[in-house]
């Protein structure tokens, strides 16, 4: 079964949310906290880092503070995520923002000292590509740090989903142990992953869904029910969720995956996926038109 992403769903729907995000991305800073703790023991003097899914830049703005002497280009797909994310920076910041996809990054071979993803992959359909294309700009002995989700997730979704419809609701998260393999086959070394069980509860389907819709999070599956999914189907889920329901909860478990790796300046060759460069938007540009 193909899991394969709608990449105009996800920039339509980050796009939508720009103004809500941050509001309802506790998840987020979840993750953005247990990688920025990881990362305190670690020696590092970037010159320049990479934050890959920005968002409204927030992870961006504490790599800039922590490493002083760092450029740090902030790349998310939402242009609007973007514009957000500049009107909350200092104009003086040594931040750089850059509508960017993660499958075709437009930065030279070997050229970052830092790497950091929060929450990415689950948008990524292609890892293998994703990796390579890490691996690629990250200097030897720079850091790839990232957090995503993993195949626990939303298990009671994909249960209770299963007996109502035969089409995907809940994106396909991978385990650790493939991850850490495709990032060795990519050439990244030493790779090291932990997980985390995080369990969120609810009082309401609805009070779900609102914190769902609101970050952006809806079904992006281009396998997905190609018209709207019914009020029949939402009150069977909701009905089932309820015969779930613990102290007034509806508990929601996720799996998160937290890992790093550093480069190994294997990638010398010219990259082999191009780039549109008419796509690289610049931000101030188009506010002044």
């Amino acid at each position: 079964m193909t899991h394969k992403i709608n990449t105009k769903d996800v920039m339509r729907r980050a796009d939508a949310t720009a103004t809500s995000f941050s509001k309802y991305d506790f998840i987020h800073r979840h993750c953005r906290n247990d990688l920025i703790e990881k990362m305190k023991p670690m020696n590092l003097s970037p010159k320049i880092g990479l934050d890959l899914g920005s968002a409204l830049g927030s992870s961006s703005r504490y790599l800039s503070k922590r490493f002083k002497k760092c450029e740090i280009m902030s790349v998310d797909l939402s242009q609007s995520r973007l514009i957000e994310s500049r009107k909350k920076r200092s104009i003086i910041s040594r931040i750089r923002e850059v509508q960017a996809s993660a499958n075709a990054l437009p930065f030279v071979n070997n050229s970052m000292d830092l790497i950091f993803a929060n929450l990415l992959m689950p948008w990524i359909d292609n890892t293998n590509h994703f990796f390579s294309e890490v691996s690629r700009i990250l200097k030897k002995d720079g850091l790839f740090i990232f957090s995503t989700l993993g195949p626990d997730s939303f298990q009671i979704f994909n249960s209770i989903w299963s007996k109502i419809d035969n089409f995907n609701h809940v994106n396909h998260f991978m385990d650790m142990h493939i991850i850490g393999d495709n990032m060795l086959q990519s050439g990244l070394s030493d790779p090291v992953l932990d997980t985390e069980k995080l369990t969120l509860h609810y009082s309401t389907l609805d009070s779900m869904m609102q914190d769902i819709s609101s970050i952006g999070a809806r079904n992006c599956l281009a396998e997905r029910r190609p018209s709207l999914t019914g009020k029949t189907a939402f009150i069977e889920l909701e009905n089932e969720l309820n015969n779930t329901v613990k102290d007034g909860q509806i508990a929601i478990e996720l799996e998160l995956i937290y890992g790093h790796a550093w480069g190994n300046n294997l990638n010398s060759n010219p990259n082999e996926y191009k780039v549109d460069i008419s796509q690289i938007i610049n931000l101030k540009k188009k506010n002044r038109s």
